[in-house]
């Protein structure tokens, strides 16, 4: 062998090196990103748990607003001012762990919207003490505080399901959306309770009442299939037996009640606690399947941290076998579309052939998915300024007719708007559209 050739040897193997050395060097890089992303994973399943403990409390004082309206400040007044006591605890102990998340390093990767859901949480809740004041004024209708509430419980939920969204780990990602579709189906048996409740307390149920409470039925029943289908299989039996149990036939025997048997308002107004206290122990039990949920997730994101530091342990070990397994990326021809359809140029990592890979698509999806959040924002904020317009326009004409002042006139509007159960906007409507037909027959069109 020549000196070059020696020389061409030795180059190589310090080639060799220097790329080993720089593969370690991303590698560890790597898993150390992945335990950051858990350890903040694991500070935002803390911070869920206290968002499904102000959802839980938001809830109730829903259901306590909407018979105490519904009763016209008749019902319910004490248990009312223990649910805004509640909540602005738990709310205080929202506000407080998010102090200490808003530290730069303590950023999720990819968490822009995770955050921004975030941010529009905290100015809904910024909202509640005007709300209240409402409520307890009695100056809104029963269902406008029930969609007040219910608004700011979605925006509160959005946080979760973003949370299971941003999630790089699949098997946390599995156990957040099973944690969200549990909350929802909750938060959707919340809603029938607050809408029932302001019936019952009213003495009757409405066509509309019935045709909300029917949907309302049926999308707790979707959610509780798409939590079946994430959950494990442990906690999907647990939700079914609470499903099930003897106590929530009071809830099935009250339901049938509204829903095909009363007409009139010929129901006593101790029907409305009844139904309250029923709902109220079903959605209790529901939110102890939420509190285990929650404590699995913690323990999962625990664990899923002490196998990546292990990771990080091996591969400061060095060696060639703490490397390959992770780093290896095999090229397999064999991958097929599920309609047997062959994939070329597919990789699989650790030789496991994965139904969906990042891709560019993720990327568009993701971008569409902000756009059409934003367009979404802009349109609720549009919706929100014309039907305030309408209000507005609709007291004037009461002032300008019946000589109201402005405070008089929306008292009368919302009355209308709570014997005939609807929102004062629809109110509203009605008497512009009357206004507008008393105008068309004027003077020149009565003469035609």
């Amino acid at each position: 062998m020549t000196p070059r050739d020696d020389t061409a040897i030795g180059l190589g193997l310090d080639r060799a090196d220097a790329g080993s050395g720089a593969a370690a060097r991303f590698l560890r890089a790597a898993r150390l990103c992945r335990i950051r992303d858990l350890e903040r994973l694991l500070s935002v399943s803390e911070l869920l748990k206290d968002l499904g403990e102000l959802i839980h409390a938001l809830q109730k004082e829903r259901g306590a607003s909407s018979v105490y309206l519904g009763s016209n400040g008749a019902a319910f007044a004490d248990r009312l001012a223990t649910r805004v006591q509640d909540c602005c605890r738990l709310e205080q102990t929202v506000r407080d762990r998010l102090e200490t998340m808003h530290v730069p390093h303590e950023l999720l990767s990819s968490g822009a919207q995770f955050y921004n859901r975030l941010a529009i949480a905290l100015f809904a809740l910024d909202g509640l003490p005007g709300l209240r004041a409402q409520v307890s004024g009695l100056t809104l209708a029963p269902l406008d505080a029930v969609k007040a509430f219910t608004d700011i419980i979605r925006d509160l939920l959005a946080v979760i399901f973003e949370a299971a969204d941003v999630t790089p780990d699949p098997l946390i990602s599995r156990a957040l959306a099973a944690l969200f579709n549990v909350i929802q189906g909750k938060e959707f048996a919340g809603q029938e309770r607050a809408t029932a409740g302001m019936a019952f307390a009213r003495g009757h149920f409405s066509d509309t009442d019935r045709r909300r409470l029917r949907h309302l039925i049926a999308l707790q029943e979707r959610a509780f299939h798409l939590f079946g289908e994430f959950a494990e299989i442990d906690q999907a039996m647990a939700c079914r037996s609470l499903l099930t149990a003897p106590g929530t036939e009071t809830v099935e025997r009250m339901r049938h009640l509204a829903l095909t048997e009363v007409r009139g308002g010929d129901l006593p107004p101790e029907t409305a606690e009844i139904w309250v206290t029923a709902t109220t122990q079903r959605i209790d039990a529901l939110k102890g399947l939420e509190d285990r949920l929650t404590a699995d997730l913690r323990s999962l994101c625990g664990a899923r941290l002490a196998d990546a530091r292990a990771d990080l342990d091996k591969a400061d070990a060095g060696g060639p076998e703490a490397v390959v397994p992770v780093a290896m990326v095999v090229m397999d021809s064999d991958l097929t579309a599920d309609g047997g359809e062959t994939l070329p140029g597919i990789y699989a990592l650790d030789g496991i052939n994965p139904r969906m890979m990042r891709s560019i698509l993720d990327v568009v999806q993701s971008q569409s998915r902000q756009i059409k959040d934003v367009s979404s924002q802009l349109e609720t904020a549009r919706v929100a300024l014309a039907e305030r317009k309408t209000i507005d326009r609709a007291k004037g004409v009461l002032m300008s007719s019946r000589g109201l002042t402005e405070e008089g006139a929306y008292k009368l509007m919302r009355k209308a708007a709570m014997n005939q159960n609807k929102r004062i906007f629809d109110v509203a409507e009605a008497i512009m559209s009357t206004a507008d037909i008393l105008r068309g027959l004027g003077p020149e069109s009565s003469g035609g």
